[in-house]
């Protein structure tokens, strides 16, 4: 069942509003018509069901025929600090999103190739939010992962919250990312290296930051690929992958 995010103000009562890109998508993409059901997911807080009365280009509205608390989410908060890799990273931010990533901080290392020209920062942020919302849509998420603004990789690690359990993927560490035990409500943050893998200063940087070295299987993932995989995993020891869909109730 298609799936949109809108601020709390299109919500009224027993009826809901879709508008700008979603309203363009539901209506000329998608096509649906009036009586289908889609869902809304109201600022990350609660969901409904939503039969549709009127759709156009510019607007969509509907009828609220069920609400319940959001779904979707992880219950752990895992953080991917990642080196942009050469080429690709709308496609590592959308394969993040989907993964169930809780933020997404782009970094600048040592050996990475990637370097921002200023004017394009911004443009290029603002892309990878659209790309990490409707990814986050698409999975059945309560709320897109939050893109932060590419820093360098000491900054992005100071900026990370407070008490947060730092790992670094490297290919040769002795401990497995399935291997990490969580403590309840404590977030974790997984530092994904450039292609090559991270530099000697790279990786003193992370050691000053008390980061522990996991590795993620015996296969060498792409950088741009690597972070899906550390977050499922992560995500799958904590219990998480062990739910399945849930349903939508019946009105």
């Amino acid at each position: 069942m298609p799936r949109f995010f809108v601020p709390a103000a299109q919500v009224h009562g027993q009826t809901a509003v879709i508008g700008g890109r979603d309203a363009d998508h539901l209506a000329r993409s998608l096509r649906m018509r009036p009586g289908e059901t889609v869902v809304v997911v109201e600022e990350g807080r609660r969901e409904h069901g939503v039969v549709l009365e009127s759709v156009s280009p510019q607007e969509v509205g509907g009828r609220i025929v069920w609400s319940r608390d959001v779904t979707g989410e992880p219950a752990l908060e895992v953080h991917v600090v990642q080196a942009i890799p050469a080429k690709g990273m709308d496609e590592t931010v959308e394969a993040l999103a989907l993964a169930g990533a809780t933020a997404i901080w782009p970094v600048l290392t040592t050996r990475g190739v990637a370097r921002p020209y200023p004017r394009r920062v911004t443009a290029r942020l603002e892309r990878w939010r659209v790309i990490a919302r409707e990814a986050a849509q698409l999975a059945g998420r309560a709320r897109p992962p939050t893109l932060h603004p590419t820093l360098p990789l000491d900054a992005a690690l100071r900026a990370l919250p407070d008490g947060c359990l730092i790992l670094a993927c490297v290919i040769d560490a002795p401990g497995a990312t399935t291997g990490v035990r969580f403590d309840a409500g404590r977030p974790v943050a997984v530092v994904i290296g450039p292609e090559g893998g991270l530099d000697e200063r790279d990786r003193g940087v992370l050691r000053a930051a008390h980061a522990t070295d996991v590795h993620l299987g015996s296969r060498v993932m792409p950088a741009r690929l690597a972070g899906f995989l550390a977050v499922s995993l992560l995500l799958a020891s904590a219990g998480d992958l062990d739910v399945a869909v849930a349903p939508p109730p019946r009105p």
